[in-house]
């Protein structure tokens, strides 16, 4: 969210004295909005792809950041009909379809965990008869980070037993 993204580049900002980078993920369609708040918090090295093209619903839009930051008056250095080019005939060989905000990546934003746990939670729901949306709403309220995948299994099987009427 971008007031989170604002607390902690100036956070960054204020204790250190180096290049601050921001990475955002596009799941709840702020990719670009979040970078443009880093930039204005001190971030000074953004990365972005062509096309959104990353994990979920993608990443910050190169081409779209450029447009914007032209726009506003920030020079990048970076060519805005160079890139879309690049994105035209680069993004049309390896992405046949754009990519988009699907109701997984959008749940994986809304909660705030990792791409990298949704197929970990479709089996886990799959196999004890949970809905993923409810997991992965479950690690985002318990901070779950990447490494904690086995997480995922515990809470999929105490939500089973909840089900059931039964704690565990």
């Amino acid at each position: 969210m971008p007031q989170d993204v604002k607390a902690r580049i100036r956070l960054l900002r204020s204790k250190l004295n180096i290049d601050i980078g921001f990475h955002a993920h596009n799941n709840l369609s702020l990719a670009v909005a979040n970078s443009l708040v880093a930039i204005e918090e001190g971030a000074n090295r953004i990365d972005g792809s062509i096309r959104c093209l990353g994990a979920g619903a993608g990443n910050t839009q190169t081409e779209v950041l450029v447009a914007v930051l032209d726009r506003m008056g920030i020079r990048t250095g970076i060519d805005l009909y160079k890139m879309l080019d690049l994105s035209e005939e680069v993004g049309n060989t390896i992405m046949p379809k754009p990519q988009e905000i699907t109701d997984s990546s959008l749940i994986m934003g809304y909660s705030g965990v990792y791409s990298s746990f949704l197929l970990h939670a479709n089996k886990a729901a799959k196999k004890y008869g949970v809905d993923a949306r409810d997991i992965l709403m479950e690690l985002g309220r318990q901070k779950v980070v990447g490494g904690q995948e086995d997480t995922i299994i515990e809470v999929a099987e105490q939500m089973a037993f909840q089900k059931e009427g039964t704690l565990r």
